[in-house]
């Protein structure tokens, strides 16, 4: 594994594994990760820079230490004013979601410690989400006087459904770690100490899978509300592009032979 250089400004690191795997650490020195103005700016930057990299095929989004992010920082939030400077910060925020949600490859959500706010919009948002025995993920929006950020407003509910998410937000509803799982907030609850590992086990099968059918399962699961004679055709379009792929070929042939299939050229 390879780790990035570390300066005092940098808020977000990263580390590559092998076989395709980037991980983007959120390091705020106070481990806190509160997601500033700055932390948002180099998560974005990361994040392109992995889309970008070819020999990076599927991303890992987690802690340096031991919080995911404890959201908004409430020492800034408090000193903002309504009008067109917050309303282009939080366009600012919404276009770090849209990385996140709608990039080229697939993102894992490693959480452990505190997960809350803005944070918990940020794991949402990921492909899959593991979490820590030990680990809590809330929505404290309304108690301070605010509205859902990040996504939470949309992922939520595709989460665990809208009633339950209305409850989550009404009553700013924390979550244990088995809770979650049991509402289907999260994917995968494991032991804190193997949190990271196993985000990268998962990411790992995903950077070996054929990354173009990855990509277009990954656009065809966010349908939003879209009908089923919509899916059907949105189905017949890219299951077409796959006909006569190389990876199909691959595929098939490991099949036949009884081996692993290797995708690596995808």
């Amino acid at each position: 594994m390879h780790t990035a250089g570390k300066t005092p400004d940098d808020l977000v690191r990263t580390a590559d594994h092998p076989r395709g795997v980037r991980q983007i650490l959120l390091a705020d020195p106070l481990d806190r990760n509160a997601l500033v103005e700055t932390m948002r700016t180099q998560l974005h930057e990361a994040l392109n820079e992995a889309y970008a990299d070819s020999a990076v095929r599927a991303i890992v989004i987690c802690a340096a230490a031991k919080n995911f992010s404890v959201g908004g920082d409430l020492s800034h939030v408090a000193g903002r004013e309504a009008g067109q400077s917050s309303y282009t910060m939080m366009s600012a925020v919404g276009d770090v979601a849209l990385a996140v949600r709608n990039g080229p490859k697939p993102v894992i959500a490693a959480v452990t410690g505190h997960c809350i706010g803005a944070g918990a919009g940020l794991a949402l948002l990921c492909d899959t989400v593991v979490m820590g025995k030990c680990a809590a993920m809330g929505f404290p929006f309304i108690k301070i006087g605010l509205v859902p950020d990040f996504g939470l407003s949309y992922t939520l509910a595709e989460r665990i459904g809208l009633p339950a998410a209305r409850q989550a937000l009404l009553y700013a509803r924390t979550f244990k770690a088995d809770a979650a799982l049991a509402i289907g907030l999260v994917d995968e609850v494991v032991d804190d100490d193997r949190v990271k590992d196993r985000a990268i086990e998962l990411a790992t099968m995903l950077a070996e899978a054929p990354a173009h059918a990855v990509l277009l399962l990954r656009r065809m699961l966010r349908k939003g509300g879209a009908t089923l004679a919509d899916m059907l055709d949105r189905e017949a379009v890219y299951q077409s592009t796959c006909f006569g792929s190389a990876d199909l070929k691959e595929g098939v042939a490991a099949f036949k032979e009884k081996r692993k299939p290797d995708f690596s050229r995808s």
